[in-house]
């Protein structure tokens, strides 16, 4: 991301696109050029907030396969015993 340019279009590229940590890094780069820029700090927020529940998503995701694992092992396990 050194070599092209970071624009408040490009993050909103980005983001549109679902690069949600690559938008964020692009608006923390604009909001150290102009610290008082409100709509920065906005989408900051915005995308600190759906990377934060595309986080926790994945978390259930894995659980609930990490879950369905541990049911099939114990039922293998099990069948094997009997």
């Amino acid at each position: 991301m050194a070599t092209e340019l970071k624009t408040k279009t490009f993050a909103e590229l980005y983001e549109s696109q679902g690069h949600y940590k690559d938008a964020l890094n692009i608006y923390i780069d604009l909001l150290k050029e102009n610290p008082l820029d409100n709509s920065l700090a906005d989408s900051i927020r915005r995308l600190q907030s759906l990377i934060n529940e595309e986080n926790a998503g994945k978390k259930k995701a894995a659980d609930a396969q990490i879950s369905a694992i541990n049911n099939f092992l114990q039922k293998a396990y099990a069948y094997k015993v009997s």
